[in-house]
């Protein structure tokens, strides 16, 4: 007996798709035959290596003492910047 695979396309022997057994004790075969579900298994297996990868968080980079502020930013939280520009420039539109 002869089943096409849904993903390549092409008409296997029922033996090359993998069976499972439904609520009632019946046999069912899948869709995709096994070469294309074991391509797509091994796809998935190496995308989610890549997203591991990167989203795994240097802990140098990502530690407390990594960054080291200037000190004068220091004291512009407690005190609030300061700009010493003057507000009136003279000879300008403000005469």
């Amino acid at each position: 007996m002869n089943k096409k695979c849904k993903q390549c396309l092409e008409t296997k022997d029922i033996y090359d798709f993998a069976r499972t057994r439904d609520s009632y004790g019946k046999v069912k075969y899948l869709t995709l035959c096994r070469a294309c579900k074991s391509a797509n298994v091994s796809k998935s297996r190496k995308a989610s290596k890549h997203i591991e990868i990167i989203t795994n968080q240097d802990t140098v980079e990502h530690a407390k003492d990594a960054f080291v502020d200037d000190p004068r930013a220091i004291n512009e939280i407690l005190v609030g910047k300061v700009v010493r520009q003057p507000t009136y420039v003279p000879g300008d539109s403000n005469d």
